[in-house]
């Protein structure tokens, strides 16, 4: 049986996940909270603060494909107020002419408790294949 904690966390990122692929603006203020970093998986995906964050998925939402997350490995521990997660799965890359998947992971903390989580760290990689 999962936790209230895990249950709450996957809401909170299948949630951002909705935002991302719907283009929603929203997706600053789900995110955002003083102290917060966004560690995109690509070069110069730093968000420090909020107008980082915007300008972040300003950039994004400007590509001509959307993205969704597909995680199937969600490992969570929580105390004391404070959660790490460490997802894995894959970033879906949507376009006019059909979607592709690539290797995600994402690892996060979060602080909060019960229902009430507020991420901290969002850091993404799209891992490399063995060479």
């Amino acid at each position: 049986m999962t936790s209230t904690a895990e249950q709450a966390i996957r809401r909170k990122v299948g949630r951002m996940s909705a935002m991302l692929a719907a283009r929603d603006m929203a997706i600053v203020d789900e995110l955002w909270s003083p102290g917060f970093r966004l560690v995109g998986s690509e070069q110069g995906e730093i968000a420090e603060d909020r107008d980082g964050l915007a300008r972040l998925f300003t950039m994004l939402f400007a590509r001509p494909v959307s993205y969704a997350f597909d995680f199937r490995r969600f490992d969570l521990a929580a105390q004391s107020g404070v959660a790490w997660l460490f997802a894995e799965g894959d970033l879906v890359a949507s376009a006019a002419d059909g979607a592709t998947r690539h290797p995600y992971r994402l690892t996060a903390v979060f602080t909060g408790g019960g229902e009430d989580w507020t991420w901290r760290l969002f850091s993404g990689s799209e891992p490399a294949p063995h060479a």
